[in-house]
């Protein structure tokens, strides 16, 4: 892979514009060496500096160059690799500028570091992966949106999550990793394991494939309340509306399918089914009559479109089903595919 061209895309990637190939391409290199890995937070450094620029109300550039001559004259030149030099030629002087009217202008004044976050928002009908800065690495399932810090701090790692997501959390003991699913939370400090909230479901599920997590409430600072610890194989399953956990044993290989490219069914019940399949092809499917809850299900889809998928259903179960086409809203989008299934 050619440096100029990473170069090229290093700026793009902090400003969260660049496609998912495109990330995966820098996400490739920065993993590649410990040299590019130190020319990213070169270059993350040097981009905060100009967040934190645009943040000041007023400053004296001319004050602050003159302050910057002097330190100069009294260091030795700092050398840079070659493919962070357009980089840095761009970046560096804003970031020194900022760091003096900090450090020097308002002396008296300490605050939170600012730090920059970033949303990955996968659409409907895809999935993607990609790395953490702590190389941490992670699988976004279809509607899911994770937003991360663009550095983590010594303290803790900490992710927001909406939607599905597969982790497997590089192993730092002094530094927890904190997923955030705005219900219930999860600490870790190094293992994999499936954290699902979709909120328009109104539920929460989690399920640890390798090592240990501990699941909490509230703010991990300031008001964390441990819920309960889970073992590999296990799985929390909770509804909004009732507020009550129930930890089953499972079997993990269905759960993890998805990251693959794999919907897997393994004696599941036809609402868990329903609501998976509506994630999967981003449709609305709708059970009608009680008496399909009971119905259990077991199947395998890769490659399979919605309607051969509702096919193979009805192969299994004694039910039949209408198909409502999309129609075109007011705005000019169009609603989802509605599908209802009655018992036959």
């Amino acid at each position: 892979m050619k440096n100029n061209h990473i170069e090229e895309l290093i700026p793009s990637w902090f400003e969260g514009t660049l496609s998912p190939e495109e990330r995966e391409k820098v996400e490739q290199w920065k993993t590649a060496s410990e040299e590019n890995r130190q020319i990213f937070a070169d270059s993350l450094r040097a981009w905060e500096g100009m967040e934190q620029l645009r943040r000041m109300k007023k400053y004296d550039p001319e004050k602050a160059i003159q302050q910057v001559n002097a330190k100069i004259e009294k260091q030795k030149k700092i050398r840079l690799p070659d493919i962070f030099q357009k980089v840095a030629a761009i970046l560096i002087l804003p970031l020194i500028l900022a760091t003096l009217w900090f450090a020097l202008e308002k002396p008296q004044k300490t605050s939170e570091p600012f730090v920059a976050w970033h949303t990955l928002e996968i659409p409907a009908g895809m999935r993607s992966e990609f790395y953490l800065p702590d190389s941490t690495k992670v699988y976004l399932n279809s509607k899911t949106s994770l937003s991360y810090p663009l550095v983590f701090n010594d303290t803790i790692r900490e992710v927001k999550l909406s939607g599905e997501a597969y982790f497997e959390v590089a192993e730092n003991k002094e530094v927890p990793f904190i997923v955030n699913t705005g219900r219930i939370n999860i600490e870790v400090t190094g293992t994999e394991f499936i954290a699902t909230r979709y909120p328009h479901e109104e539920l929460t599920e989690i399920v640890l494939v390798e090592g240990g997590i501990t699941l909490f409430q509230g703010d991990y600072r300031t008001n964390k309340k441990d819920i309960v610890q889970l073992k590999p194989g296990e799985k929390i399953f909770c509804l909004d509306s009732d507020n009550e956990m129930t930890i089953d044993k499972v079997n993990t290989k269905k759960y993890k399918a998805w990251k693959e490219g794999e919907l897997v069914f393994r004696d599941d019940p036809m609402p868990e089914v329903v609501r998976r399949l509506n994630r999967w092809f981003n449709v609305d499917i709708q059970l009608e009559g009680p008496e399909l809850k009971g119905w259990a299900y077991t199947a395998t889809f890769e490659d399979e479109s919605l309607e051969q998928a509702l096919e193979l259903l009805k192969i299994s179960a004694p039910i039949e089903y209408t198909i409502k086409r999309r129609e075109m809203k007011t705005d000019k989008t169009f609603s989802k595919m509605e599908i209802i299934i009655k018992q036959k």
